[in-house]
């Protein structure tokens, strides 16, 4: 078995589920930080949610990774995800990152900004949450 690479650390504020996390990362990464995420999922499930996510260094996920992000968010968007904001730090080639995270969530339908500053992409995931808590 291939060992984990990257990592993931979740927390949640309101009905925000937060991740910081260091890539790039890997399948087997993907199914550790599935089963941390899980308890936090569960209190956000099935009413309006978002995920405020900071990435740091290499933003990049292999292809069996990705994959298993898309099937997720999908899933996760039938049950009251609303949308994404990215914050990218460090990233060697941020224009190339960018790419890479916005085709996974374009292909997970998942409504997705990247944003420089935490304060901002705070804002924007509120307006989100209003929006879906209103529709």
């Amino acid at each position: 078995m291939r060992e984990a690479h990257g990592t993931v650390t979740f927390s949640i504020t309101g009905n925000i589920m937060e991740l910081e996390g260091t890539g790039p990362w890997n399948l087997e990464q993907m199914k550790q930080s599935g089963s941390a995420a899980a308890p936090i999922l569960n209190q956000l499930l099935d009413s309006p949610w978002a995920v405020l996510a900071t990435f740091h260094g290499e933003a990049f996920y292999t292809e069996d990774a990705a994959e298993q992000l898309v099937g997720w968010i999908k899933k996760e968007k039938q049950r009251g995800r609303v949308a994404t904001a990215l914050i990218l730090t460090h990233a060697s080639v941020p224009d190339m990152a960018k790419w890479h995270l916005s085709q996974i969530y374009l292909q997970a339908g998942e409504r997705l900004k990247i944003f420089d500053d935490r304060i901002q992409a705070l804002a924007w995931l509120k307006q989100q949450l209003e929006a879906a808590q209103s529709a």
